[in-house]
Formats: structure tokens, sequence, C-alpha cells
């Protein structure tokens, strides 16, 4: 039987994260430094890392190295306006920034998130969860009320729009054939 990656679940209204080994079972409920947990993801060393906001109700980046029992804070390099979507895309750990409208891409070495990199998301208006593929990041666009699709990591401009009648999308997901 193959093994499961763990499944780490967010909770918004007290910024814990729920960690659950092999993705079954009862959980863990693991506390951060934030009040709101927003979004999180994995990079490829198992390491977790999320975003949301601290006590002082600003931007915060948090990390629970991989073996670790206790989350510690990341400063960023750079500021990042409000959490969106932490995703590792092979290369760096990725922030998005929901009212920025960009990604904000890292490199991360202790306790300190370098940025490498910017992707621009013309045009979009609340990208909140986004998703990031082979040469391209989907983007759950709740202001604009649709499904954007960009180039990555080039950005710039949608090259399409996926429409319909939404309310409010927030979440989005690729699976690779």
């Amino acid at each position: 039987m193959q093994r499961s990656a763990p499944l780490a679940v967010g909770i918004l209204s007290n910024g814990d994260v729920v960690i659950f080994k092999d993705a079954s079972g009862s959980g863990t409920v693991m506390t951060t430094p934030l009040v709101k947990e927003y979004f999180d993801g994995y990079d490829n060393q198992g390491n977790l890392f999320a975003d949301g906001f601290n006590s002082s109700k600003t931007f915060e980046l948090v990390e629970l190295p991989n073996g670790s029992e206790k989350f510690q804070t990341i400063t960023t390099s750079n500021t990042v306006q409000f959490p969106g979507s932490v995703q590792w895309d092979g290369k760096y750990l990725t922030v998005v920034d929901q009212i920025g409208d960009r990604i904000y891409q890292y490199t991360v070495s202790g306790t300190k998130a370098t940025l490498e990199g910017t992707v621009y998301l013309s045009r979009s208006d609340d990208c909140a969860q986004t998703w990031i593929g082979k040469g391209v990041v989907y983007c759950a666009d709740a202001g604009n009320e649709d499904g954007e699709v960009y180039k990555y990591p080039a950005g710039g401009s949608a090259i399409a729009v996926l429409s319909g009648d939404f309310d409010l999308p927030l979440g989005v997901v690729s699976a690779e054939r």
C-alpha cells in the first residue's frame, strides 16, 4: 500500500492548522502564531507554510519545519497586503497577494524569505486561491467573478477567462493527465 502525504487544513477563525498524517485518521491540531490562517502549502522538503494575519492584523508567513512540532515566523523581504495561496512551484515558495494581484516567489533560508521574483496578474481583481501547473497558473478571481488562466511564470494578461454563473469563486485546482 502506498503511503499518502500529510494533509494540512487551516482554520481561518483561530489560526490553527490541523494535520492529518497520511491524509487520514484523526487530525492533530497545531497552534500557529497567526490569529487568522488563510492558505497553506508544503514545499518539496515537507515543510509546511501558512499565511494569514497576526495579532497586530498584519500579514505573516509561518513555517512548520518537517519533523518539528512548532511553527516559526518567517520574515518576508517585501510587504504582502492580503494573504493568498501558498504553493511550491518546483523552484520557489510562492505566496499570492490578493490585493496586489501578484504572486511572490521566495527562497527560504532559516526564518527569512527572500523575494526572487514577482508574477503580475494583469486585470485580476482578487485571486484568492491559485494553482500553478505546467507553464500556467489558474486563478479563482472573486472580484471579477470568473476564472482566469495566466502564463507562469510570465504573468501579464490572462490567456483565457473562464466565465459562468460564478458567485465569489475562491478555490481552484488542476489535475494532470
